[in-house]
């Protein structure tokens, strides 16, 4: 028989890979298959590589099979059996022999730690090919595609994370005389067991996430599970998740009301891609599995939860108005409607002071020139004053609307600061944006993180963890625009590492929380706590004293106000 099995792969290798070759009642289809696909890679079928690479022993395989594999080996001294673990690359990282005649048997087939037998490396054999085909396989004499493995006989199965994942193959394996089937039945047994550590060392919120990945994934369908630590995704799913992705959507789902149900739909910020959110009760804490997609072209979108709820604005007679609390962004946002709408023309910025007039003449002098103008702070302009500047719009919207004019006059207004007749002129203009502020739209927070540290940092120094990132989303900002900017340029300025932690931020919005509401005593005591610590320097003993409390009762506050969070990373 093996002589017919080493005809054939001798046939299959001379003949080419798409050849076909008499193999039935010979080799069974999985071999071929492993045949074929070694013929593909060019493996070579003489002779063995002879490259050692160093292992990590520390795995959380290898410390999961150890104490496994140390059991099997005691219980098979006496058969000349050999077990091998090897991670998902193919290398051998534990070798478990009951002899000294069967060690020197395997070094010399280099079967041994830091050795790769991935199927891709050596060709058809049990640790490789069991990984490959994502079961258990028996593979004995000229069934291995290199002849330096002819006088061997494996069985081996591949070893899986709870969120069936491949994390490498386990093998029982010794000369082809004392090889039975039954080896395999052994192997898988083993392999249970292997997998059965795995998941009692796993944490039961971990666990959780698996299965609900393995029960909502498939091999199509963008399909991402999280929490707000961790983040499972298949392969079409990781285009989707980036470190600023997952806490935006984390923020979102977390503070959306679910009352109504555990579906809801996003789109994802400046695109058409739809998300079906599902949240998932089971396990220690909530989680939420999300399935991407891209609606068909005129598909009508159902009214939902967005990261952009700002509308594309309609045709102008050449003024826009973006309207907002200072330090909402509005200039951004403006500077945003200047790039959608032309990039032919310049931007010229003027911002307005209580101080002074609207300076009619100059702004007429660049858009007679075909400057483009920012007009920031309009609701500085005094009452007083409001018919001038709505001369200066109505002159140039009669200016553009027949042609004289190209230019565009953007403004930017806070319609709640403004006097009585600047407000009239807001609402007969009609906002074309409006901005909200940092605390009431958190969402915004990674955008305008990375867009600042491009700005303050542009060697790209630095990078935001997770976890800083979810403090910033979770902090109120009474500053809005210009203190996130504050804080970030101090970081970058201070913080010596690459990666900013939740550790480096300020004490104040290192103690945050998930957004819920709180009474007004409650802030009211949020706030001192948080500025008692601030003045401590982040020593609690110090800061209870401050307050007049134990330290007892100030643990105690923490807890219930959600401000004793410690540094998590994702």
């Amino acid at each position: 028989m093996s002589d017919l099995v080493r005809q054939a792969r001798q046939d299959l290798i001379r003949s080419g890979l798409c050849s076909e070759v008499r193999t039935e009642g010979v080799v069974p289809d999985l071999i071929v298959r492993s045949w074929r696909r070694s013929l593909s890679g060019q493996v070579d079928s003489s002779t063995l590589q002879q490259h050692c690479r160093e292992v990590d022993t520390d795995s959380l395989l290898c410390r999961a099979a150890g104490p496994i594999l140390d059991r099997w080996q005691g219980r098979l001294a006496e058969t000349g059996a050999t077990l091998f673990l090897s991670d998902r690359a193919g290398n051998i990282v534990a070798r478990r022999a009951g002899n000294r005649t069967a060690l020197k048997r395997l070094d010399r087939v280099y079967a041994a730690e830091g050795f790769d037998y991935s199927e891709g490396s050596v060709g058809t054999n049990g640790l490789g090919t069991s990984m490959v085909e994502r079961r258990a396989v028996y593979i004995e004499g000229s069934q291995h595609y290199n002849d330096a493995l002819a006088a061997l006989a494996c069985a081996a199965a591949p070893v899986c994370a709870p969120t069936g994942t491949v994390l490498g193959s386990i093998s029982v394996g010794g000369p082809i005389e004392a090889a039975n089937p039954l080896m395999l039945s052994l192997t898988c047994e083993i392999g249970q067991q292997i997998e059965e550590r795995l998941r009692a060392e796993s944490r039961p919120q971990d666990l959780a996430l698996a299965m609900s990945f393995m029960r909502f994934s498939n091999s199509k369908r963008p399909t991402v599970v999280m929490d707000q630590e961790s983040v499972l995704a298949n392969t079409p799913g990781l285009p989707y998740v980036n470190v600023h992705s997952h806490v935006a959507l984390w923020e979102l789902l977390h503070s959306h009301d679910w009352s109504g149900g555990n579906t809801a739909q996003l789109l994802l910020d400046g695109s058409d891609v739809e998300v079906r959110a599902r949240r998932v009760a089971e396990g220690p804490r909530p989680h939420f599995v999300l399935h991407f997609s891209e609606p068909d072209a005129g598909e009508a979108r159902p009214a939902t939860p967005s990261f952009t709820p700002w509308p594309t604005p309609a045709a102008t007679t050449g003024v826009l108005l973006v309207e907002g609390p200072r330090g909402s962004g509005r200039a951004t946002v403006a500077a945003e409607l200047h790039a959608e709408r032309t990039a032919d023309h310049a931007l010229e910025p003027i911002t307005l002071s209580p101080a002074e007039q609207v300076p009619r003449d100059e702004i007429t002098d660049l858009l007679d020139g075909g400057t483009d103008v920012l007009l920031r702070r309009v609701e500085h302009t005094p009452g007083h004053d409001a018919p001038r500047l709505s001369a200066l719009v109505a002159d140039h919207r009669t200016a553009a609307a027949t042609g004289r004019r190209t230019s565009t006059l953007l403004l930017t207004a806070c319609w709640e600061a403004a006097a009585e007749q600047v407000q009239a002129m807001i609402d007969e203009i009609g906002p074309a944006r409006r901005t909200q502020s940092l605390t009431r739209t958190p969402e915004r927070i990674p955008g305008l993180v990375k867009h600042i540290l491009a700005r303050v940092d542009p060697d790209g120094r630095h990078s935001m963890s997770p976890a800083a990132l979810q403090a910033l989303m979770q902090s109120n900002w009474p500053g809005d625009l210009a203190e996130l900017t504050s804080v970030l340029t101090s970081l970058v300025r201070e913080v010596p590492v690459a990666v900013i932690q939740r550790r480096h931020l300020p004490q104040h919005l290192q103690q945050t929380s998930p957004r819920r509401s709180l009474t007004p005593l409650e802030r009211a005591e949020r706030d001192a706590i948080s500025n008692a610590l601030d003045a401590a320097g982040g020593n609690k003993s110090e800061a209870a004293a401050t307050l007049g409390i134990g330290r007892t009762t100030l643990y105690r506050r923490l807890r219930q106000l959600g401000l004793d969070r410690s540094e998590s990373s994702l």
